[in-house]
Order: C-alpha cells, then sequence, then structure tokens
C-alpha cells in the first residue's frame, strides 16, 4: 500500500509540473507581454473548467499505480535462460542490477530514461509454473515481455 501512494504522488507532481509548464509556454508565447505565469494558472484554476482539471488529475494519480504497473507471464522460458532474458533486457536499456532470493531485478540504464519513467523503473522476472513471470512499469513490461515471447518462439526452430 505504501509504495502506491508514492507512486500517486510521484504521478501528481508530474501531471503538476507538465500543466505548469504548459501554462508557462502558453505565456511566454502569448502576444502581450504583460501576462504573468501566475496570473494565468489563477485565472485557470479559479474556472469551473480549472476545478474538473483538478480533479481529472486526482483522479488519474489516484488510478495510475492501478493500470501503470503490470504482471505477464511467458509460457516455455526458463528462468535458467539468462542469456535471452538478458539480451531482451538489453534491448530496451534495462541492465541486471541484483538477485534478491529467486527474483531477478533489472533497472533502466540512463538517467533520462530513468526520470521518463518517474524512478519506477524496476522489473522484476521470476520463475513460475511452466515459464517466467515479469512484473514493472506497464509499457517497458509489454516490451519485455514481447521479446521474450519471440525468443520462445523461435527456440522451437532451433531444436529443429
Amino acid at each position: 500500500m505504501g509504495r502506491y501512494i508514492i507512486r500517486s504522488v510521484k504521478y501528481l507532481l508530474f501531471i503538476t509540473i507538465l500543466y505548469v509548464g504548459l501554462v508557462w509556454l502558453m505565456s511566454v508565447t502569448a502576444y502581450t507581454q504583460s501576462v504573468d505565469v501566475w496570473m494565468l494558472l489563477e485565472a485557470q484554476l479559479r474556472s469551473e473548467q480549472g476545478v474538473w482539471l483538478v480533479v481529472a488529475m486526482l483522479a488519474l494519480a489516484i488510478f495510475y499505480p492501478r493500470f501503470g504497473f503490470m504482471t505477464r507471464t511467458i509460457e516455455g522460458l526458463n528462468i535458467e535462460d539468462r542469456v535471452r532474458i538478458d539480451n531482451a533486457m538489453r534491448a530496451y536499456d534495462f541492465e541486471y542490477v541484483a538477485t534478491e532470493g529467486d527474483v531477478l531485478i533489472y533497472r533502466s540504464r540512463g538517467v533520462v530514461k530513468r526520470l521518463t519513467y518517474l524512478y519506477e523503473d524496476r522489473v522484476e522476472v521470476r520463475a513460475v509454473d511452466g515459464g517466467v513471470e515479469v512484473k514493472g512499469i506497464r509499457r517497458a513490461v509489454a516490451r519485455i515481455a514481447f521479446q521474450l515471447s519471440a525468443y520462445v518462439e523461435n527456440s522451437r526452430f532451433e531444436d529443429k
């Protein structure tokens, strides 16, 4: 539960910074120089649309950890097949960090990429019955799972 709250707060801060940045950009490109960022923000947030914007931002932040993270199971791949797992991770700029029990931990390589993931770039790979389970941020897990599934599919032809 604590992790859920931290992720929600991070996402709320990200959305707020993005919104303030867009309002700043609007004030910089305005025809009149008398427009201040804070005046624009105040004017927008005092309107009915501004209230709905704040409600939408809060709702997105509250539900982001629910739909922003996922677990995917890849059948037919063993956890001992580290070469394929590491290759799939490297293909999407993730590097091996540690092993916690029977879980392989990977993190994004670059600072910029980690920042785009809001430092929620931890991807876990663990053994399950008949395959492996990949758990982490949705966009990374979807790509990695697709790559691992392709490796499993191609390995069927390697044996022949």
